[in-house]
């Protein structure tokens, strides 16, 4: 399900670059003129709360990812122009080669910033037209930034070096120079949460009579939904409910959104999947999972690694559950799996999203990771939007999970930055041959059996168990194209940027089957290493499962990449193109529910999965997230509709 950078709280942010495309106002300004020869670089301000603070020894090494580049204003408005279907200029993709020509840093800036970090004593590691990467002592840094350096460990989150004040630079090299952002020399693996969302909502007083009742449960899970009552167990909401399926297959899904109809598969297209560390067994787990499921193994060519030297290594079921979920949504879609160390942006995400962009690798983008809970610091943001601005000159669609947590813990970021496709969850009921029934928001509570196994402990519906992540912005201003389509996002009486803006499957109990390598821990105390078939799901899931599906519609449109997709998709909003996802599919005083457990899920120590209830449709039930009718703050414009693959100049087969 969700997995996270790092948490990083910071002041709140001025509008970005991203106000070019949100609202036309200028961009902030990079620099201001400093006493001394110097020039304070504005987004470097440091963030008032940055958690404890550990003093940084004089000769630790430092790592600083110097982001250059000319005219940043102007990127902007090209990425808007060529992105909004309004614009004469949309379509008008550029090259690698052209964005550099462009906007990149010119030979003469980037000998000066080499220059610059030479003199001070710090060496470079990197250099290309939009990053300058240099690494030394803290000392050394310091004086070349003429700051105090910090060591951040947010509770957690990784660790971060924060400035003490804005840093400066000399003037000469300061109109060259966008962002500056600081890392340990050593950049640290990021830690994440677990995906086993679901399954923690059930209290460990109550597991030792779910697994006595597993054990003699015979019908463990569904082929589709509502095909098998949990007979045997106790009733919810005045009747007996039925198993879960057990994961639905690709080819449910695809034929419950519409891509068997229309015939399109993702062929000539390439999706990219960056992930933060090495996994040895992914392509082998998703061609074993693929024989499985009756879906073609990849290809010679069709499958590609770009793994940055000396990352992070180890299987992850979040690296299967994206990869095979854009494989099953678009089986002929060539994937590229893509990871950096962190070596060039100070950010294993961020060098994965800048190593696709830099050589153009894909035409669409899924990532399942994220940076921080909003507000974050204004040069985390610059350094991501100068790389997404490129990525839209480009015509690279990017899309980000929105969250798994509703709204206790605010939005994400990058998620809900303005240049992100923000995929938000749903629960998706899936009939006899693939037929779709209906689709709620994604926010499940879950509960599970009794000591006795008579009951369900705590009552239905239980504890939270997860949800999709959506709100309103509170740092980034109204983007055009959600103007006259999103409501009630005013804040302190300006419109801000609403979250998420579209959405798929994502609930858990009724998830998507993985085959993945995981390691587990025996009663003996030792480990061993085995592929499972298990069911997993959070916006993890709906965020690859959507770019697999808009892989299809660019098969459709011919090959023409979507490029920046929100304008786009805004455009059909309250339409076909849409499943307009409500609170009450089936009608006002019938609450959803299934039951999942045994067969559905492995759980870490190799247990099976106790009978757990699931209730779906939860929105505004307890948080204030509601799901109605057109845009909403947890399904977005919808799901796929019945035009979907008609729409946006596409032609289904």
């Amino acid at each position: 399900m969700r997995i996270f950078v790092s948490t990083f709280l910071s002041t709140a942010l001025a509008v970005t670059a991203a106000s070019v495309l949100a609202a036309g106002a200028p961009a902030a300004v990079a620099a201001t003129a400093s006493p001394g020869g110097r020039a304070v670089i504005a987004s470097t301000v440091p963030v008032s709360d940055a958690g404890p603070l550990t003093a940084l020894a004089a000769g630790s090494g430092v790592r600083l990812s110097v982001f250059v580049g000319r005219d940043q204003a102007r990127l902007a408005a090209t990425a808007a122009a060529v992105s909004d279907p309004a614009n004469p200029s949309y379509g008008h993709y550029l090259s690698p080669a052209q964005v550099q020509d462009r906007f990149g840093a010119t030979a003469g800036q980037q000998a000066a910033v080499r220059d610059w970090l030479g003199r001070s004593g710090l060496a470079v590691t990197h250099d290309d037209a939009f990053v300058i990467t240099a690494v030394g002592t803290t000392a050394r840094a310091e004086a070349a930034l003429q700051t105090g350096l910090a060591l951040s460990r947010p509770a957690g989150g990784v660790e971060q070096v924060v400035p003490s004040r804005a840093v400066s630079v000399p003037a000469a090299v300061a109109g060259a120079i966008t962002t500056i952002q600081l890392s340990p020399e050593a950049v640290p693996l990021d830690p994440h949460q677990p995906l086993d969302a679901a399954a923690s909502a059930v209290t460990a007083s109550t597991l030792a009579g779910s697994a006595k009742t597993a054990a003699s449960s015979t019908a463990q899970c569904s082929v589709y939904y509502g095909q098998k009552q949990a007979t045997g167990l106790p009733k919810a909401y005045g009747r007996t409910l039925t198993w879960a399926p057990c994961g639905y297959s690709p080819a449910q899904l695809r034929t419950a959104y519409g891509a068997t109809k229309a015939g399109l598969t993702g062929a000539g297209v390439t999706v990219a999947v960056v992930s933060l560390a090495t996994d040895p067994t992914a392509l082998s787990d998703a061609n074993h999972w693929s024989r499985q499921e009756d879906l073609p193994q990849f290809a010679a060519g069709q499958f590609k690694t770009y793994i940055a030297p000396d990352g992070a290594i180890g299987g992850d079921p979040e690296n299967a559950l994206d990869i095979e979920a854009v494989h099953g949504t678009a089986p002929a879609a060539k994937v590229d799996y893509v990871v950096g160390n962190g070596q060039i942006t100070g950010d294993y995400l961020l060098d994965g999203l800048d190593t696709v962009v830099t050589h153009r690798l894909a035409d669409v983008v899924t990532s399942s990771w994220y940076e921080s809970h909003m507000p974050v610091p204004a040069s985390m943001i610059k350094s991501w939007e100068s790389v997404l601005e490129r990525a839209a000159a480009e015509g690279i669609t990017v899309d980000e999970a929105s969250g798994d947590t509703t709204d206790l813990e605010g939005l994400e970021y990058p998620g809900s930055d303005p240049w992100i496709t923000s995929v938000g969850g749903t629960s998706l009921a899936i009939g006899v041959g693939g037929k779709y029934l209906w689709e709620t928001g994604w926010t499940s509570e879950a509960t599970g059996l009794a000591g006795n196994g008579k009951s369900w402990s705590p009552a239905a519906p239980g504890y939270l168990a997860g949800g999709s992540t959506g709100g309103v912005s509170t740092n980034f201003a109204e983007p055009s194209y959600q103007r006259g389509v999103v409501s009630g996002n005013i804040v302190k009486g300006k419109a801000m940027r609403a979250v998420p803006d579209v959405s798929a499957i994502a609930d858990p109990g009724l998830g998507y089957r993985i085959g993945v390598t995981e390691s587990f821990l025996l009663a003996n105390g030792n480990s061993t290493t085995r592929y499972v078939d298990e069911v997993n799901g959070g916006t993890s899931l709906s965020a690859p499962v959507f770019a697999g599906l808009e892989a299809d519609l660019i098969q459709g449109r011919g090959g023409k990449s979507l490029g920046f997709a929100n304008p786009l998709l805004y455009k059909d909003a309250k339409t076909a193109t849409f499943h307009d996802v409500t609170n009450d599919p089936q009608g006002r005083g019938y609450t959803e529910a299934v039951i999942y457990g045994p067969g559905h899920l492995t759980i870490p120590a190799g247990a099976e999965q106790p009978p757990t209830l699931d209730t779906m449709g939860r929105c505004g039930a307890d948080k204030t997230l509601s799901c109605g009718s057109g845009y909403d703050l947890v399904t977005g414009l919808g799901s796929p509709g019945t035009a979907f693959f008609g729409s946006f100049g596409s032609r289904p087969k």
